[in-house]
């Protein structure tokens, strides 16, 4: 167990040095490894043996599988879909469906939908975000304003939805139900589904989107791919799966495969060249808007991530945090306190610990005994949900923010302005527990006051 200094320098040494290798460019990795180094060697400086440390190493490592796998196959759909030609047609598609004039309010209404059914962010951002994407950079949308109205419907349903991994272990750490849980989430889903609706609203007519003629026609599209209906099984195969609860990388391999299968026989791709673009990405130069990253791009993202959980493997073995949890939210604070300590605390986990999953189950299994003595636990469970699973997708460094910003091909920083969801949500749970509060203390003085005027 570390001692709260140790605990201090591993903090700060970690955000440290992934903000400036953010900020610099050099690779995430380097700076996260200052802080996974500081951190093993205050753990055997406290009395963490080696053989412990290597198996805390590789248990937190092992756990990254499931993520590292989906970077693997965004490697490799991407590309593939662009070569076998389902992403420009998927585009024609979307410029025709789509009224340009709404296009930012509609992308994230149809990603919300497609997240809702789906449950996963990523999903829902490689079936639906790869190729709105597109048509985004046909039709004069800033691409930045786009990627953030699709991670924002894209984790309405990551949050929300009732076949969320996420959503569900929520629930299992504040030891709710699902059933319970949802309605305690309606009113800050509500608020935030406003909020989005309106900011994207103002976007559009501001923003005035016009198709040019050139997007309309996509001659240029047509003299490199022959479009064939066919052309939408990858995506409409990736969904299905994924609505029948196949694993999601198994989900990606299966959609990949009928990618090649398809565009194998309409396009005539060659063994050599699928091999080429899965590897190195999509390029041509006369469709530059289609360029892509392939496999071999994502292998410092997947180094990351395999560090990152390696230092919860070490934080969960040598349990640093726990001793901390007790203090933070105190025995005489409000609601909207708690709320304000439990957001912090989720923000700090997320940014240190690069994952989603481990700020919701500390917010949630750590502070579900001290808050249920004074507050009802579904309130925990919309605290976390509008603050520690939100806060993933908004720090460049974490994991499924990395996965996103990966999908859309548009940095982290330059999105979260225009995701909307994600940060209103911290603000309106933060005025419901205030309500909430209120509604509790008008409730006591009702209650008390016959008694007073007995007396």
């Amino acid at each position: 167990m570390l001692s709260k200094q140790q605990l201090c320098i591993v903090v700060f040494t970690t955000i440290s040095g992934l903000t400036t290798s953010y900020l610099i460019g050099l690779p995430l990795i380097l700076g996260f490894a200052i802080g996974f180094l500081a951190l093993t060697i205050f753990s055997i400086r406290q009395g963490t043996d080696r053989r412990t440390m290597i198996n805390a190493i590789k248990d937190g490592a092992s756990r990254t599988q499931e993520v590292i796998w989906i970077l693997v196959m965004v490697g490799l759909i991407i590309p593939t879909w662009t070569m076998s030609g389902t992403i420009p047609y998927l585009i024609e598609q979307g410029i025709q469906w789509i009224h340009p004039s709404y296009m930012t309010t509609l992308t994230f209404w149809f990603a919300a939908l497609f997240s809702m059914m789906l449950g996963t962010s990523t999903g829902t951002l490689s079936a639906v975000g790869i190729p709105m994407m597109g048509v985004a950079s046909l039709t004069g949308v800033p691409l930045p304003i786009m990627a953030g109205a699709l991670v924002s419907g894209a984790f309405v349903g990551d949050r929300t939805s009732p076949f969320s991994s996420a959503h569900r272990l929520v629930a299992d750490s504040t030891g709710t139900t699902v059933r319970a849980q949802y309605r305690y989430l309606m009113p800050t889903t509500g608020l935030a589904l406003g909020s989005a609706t309106i900011f994207f609203i103002i976007i559009d007519y501001i923003g005035n989107w016009q198709v040019p003629q050139s997007a309309l026609q996509l001659d240029i599209y047509r003299e490199h791919f022959v479009f064939s209906p066919w052309l939408v099984m990858p995506a409409v195969v990736l969904i299905a799966a994924i609505l029948f609860r196949m694993k999601t990388r198994h989900a990606f391999m299966l959609s990949i495969a009928v990618a090649i299968l398809v565009g194998s026989l309409l396009q005539d791709v060659s063994p050599l060249a699928w091999l080429q673009s899965m590897l190195h990405g999509y390029t041509n130069i006369a469709l530059p808007a289609l360029h892509t990253k392939g496999l071999l791009n994502m292998v410092e993202l997947v180094l990351l991530i395999a560090l990152a959980g390696s230092f919860n493997g070490i934080l969960e073995q040598t349990r640093s945090l726990e001793p901390y949890m007790s203090a933070l939210i105190g025995h005489n604070s409000s609601m909207p306190q708690a709320t304000v300590r439990i957001g912090l605390f989720g923000l700090g986990l997320s940014a240190v610990s690069c994952t989603q999953t481990l700020p919701i189950m500390m917010s949630g299994r750590n502070v579900l005994p001290i808050w249920s003595q004074r507050f009802q636990q579904e309130h925990l469970s919309r605290v976390i949900s509008d603050t520690a699973l939100v806060f993933a997708a908004m720090i460049p460094w974490n994991m499924l923010a990395v996965l996103c910003a990966t999908i859309v091909n548009v940095p982290v920083h330059q999105y979260i302005p225009y995701a909307i969801f994600l940060w209103s949500l911290p603000l309106w749970t933060f005025i419901v527990s205030i309500a909430k509060s209120a509604r509790t203390h008008s409730a006591s003085l009702a209650t008390a006051q016959p008694k007073s005027d007995a007396s």
